[in-house]
């Protein structure tokens, strides 16, 4: 069986902008501490084009990130001019799934464990990003990590 899960939640949201790649991954290490006390595999997964379904409001970053610490999103977007909820019809998403990280079965991780195996999926995060940036059209797209 699989799930998956969405690590950057309302908060990677509040990041989005048209041209940017941006992803919340910094501070997502309590994934990575489940995967270690059950010895999961972790997938990297990207998707290109999320950054145009819709149109953002910009500014204030800074602000906007310090109020999603108190769970208040803080994004707004419109995208169909018919129904603004819905993304842009124009807008073309393509989703890769990278090789699986293997975690280790540890049923009490300390936090060295958890620092060590977090930053082995956010490299396998980015080296799926950068092998498939161009497939994507995006050839000098720079991902950017929070």
């Amino acid at each position: 069986r699989n799930i998956a899960m969405t690590l950057g939640g309302f908060e990677e949201a509040s990041l989005c902008l048209r041209g940017k790649d941006r992803v919340i991954v910094k501070s997502r290490k309590g994934i990575i501490k489940y995967c270690l006390k059950y010895g999961y595999r972790i997938h990297p997964i990207y998707t290109f084009g999320e950054d145009y379904t819709y149109y953002y409001v910009d500014g204030a970053l800074d602000l906007r990130l310090k109020l999603n610490q108190y769970k208040i999103p803080t994004v707004a977007f419109f995208g169909n001019p018919w129904l603004p909820i819905l993304p842009l019809r124009s807008a073309k998403l393509l989703t890769f799934v990278g090789e699986p990280v293997q975690m280790p079965l540890i049923e009490e991780p300390t936090q060295a464990d958890i620092d060590k195996w977090h930053q082995i999926y956010i490299d396998a995060l980015v080296k799926l990003f950068d092998s498939k940036k161009a497939e994507a059209g995006r050839p000098d797209a720079k991902l950017e990590l929070f």
